[in-house]
């Protein structure tokens, strides 16, 4: 009953379009796509448009005329929030309209999908801290912890590719810095009693 209840409202979180660019974030993005009239390249005196949304749908950029590169219309402009980007294209050539929707992704790191580099990250970590709790050796344990704090960090720079809601990633970045700082702090309180300073 339960899962009946959860169940829509992750389904309505899923991005349903898929990324044709994919951009990284707090960089300036020089975006270019081909502009066809009648299955030919548009001529040298087409004009094109673009309007660019955020992920919630507020404009970014609107009606920023393109240089035209006879293959390709491209723009340039900053992106400062991680999710998927609508870009409408609008051309002339002569009297023949046209117009066209594209799909960009923005992610931290430029790259479509790096869920294995978070997965990577935390086995790592936690496997150095398993052995440093199995070998008792609270160094080792610290050590491990510093991967926790790297990826606390990054996860507060640069977010977490699919998750568009920026409460919930930053709730996730300042939970593994308070894991990282409490194991991190526990295993340095051990080492300075055990040793006996």
């Amino acid at each position: 009953m339960v899962a009946l209840m959860i169940l829509p409202m992750v389904m309505s979180a899923t991005d349903t379009n898929t990324a044709d660019d994919t951009f990284k974030i707090n960089t300036f993005v020089n975006y270019k796509k081909a502009c066809f009239n009648n299955g030919t390249y548009c001529s040298a005196s087409a004009k094109c448009n673009y309007t660019i949304f955020n992920p919630d749908k507020s404009i970014l950029a609107a009606n920023l005329e393109a240089s035209n590169n006879f293959s390709y219309h491209n723009v340039t402009f900053y992106v400062k929030e991680n999710g998927m980007h609508q870009i409408d294209m609008v051309c002339d050539d002569g009297g023949n309209k046209g117009a066209g929707t594209f799909w960009m992704e923005v992610t931290g790191d430029g790259l479509h999908n790096t869920i294995w580099f978070y997965i990577l990250i935390i086995f790592f970590s936690f496997g150095v801290m398993m052995l440093g709790f199995y070998l008792n050796d609270a160094p080792i344990v610290i050590l491990g912890i510093f991967g926790l704090y790297f990826l606390g960090l990054y996860i507060l720079m640069y977010g977490i590719v699919g998750i568009k809601d920026i409460i919930t990633t930053r709730a996730l970045g300042i939970t593994m810095l308070g894991l990282a700082g409490y194991i991190s702090t526990k295993s340095a309180y051990e080492l300075v009693t055990d040793s006996g300073y």
